[in-house]
């Protein structure tokens, strides 16, 4: 048993509860129009290749630094296939 921190009767530590009180918070209600969060389901690739733009298309869902690269893929291909265009905000 570590210092500061109890069993549960079966010798599993428990975490002290100023240790629980301060990092288990009740989350804040999702706001309106927040981009939904998700992994890639590779199943949906089974059976057939997947493309570079199927692959990176993905990160725009799959969270904060890989939506970053989704948004930057985006804006650059704005860019490339409209020149006289000024790109889309993210």
């Amino acid at each position: 048993m570590t210092s500061g921190t109890s069993t549960n009767g079966h010798g599993v530590d428990i975490a002290p509860s100023a240790a629980t009180d301060a990092v288990l918070k009740p989350s804040d209600p999702v706001p309106e129009g927040a981009r939904k969060v998700q992994g890639i389901d590779f199943n949906d690739y089974t059976g057939r290749n997947v493309t570079v733009e199927e692959l990176v298309g993905n990160f725009a869902n799959t969270g904060f630094q890989a939506s970053a690269v989704g948004d930057a893929v985006r804006i650059i291909n704005d860019m490339v296939f409209t020149p006289n265009r000024p790109p889309a905000s993210i």
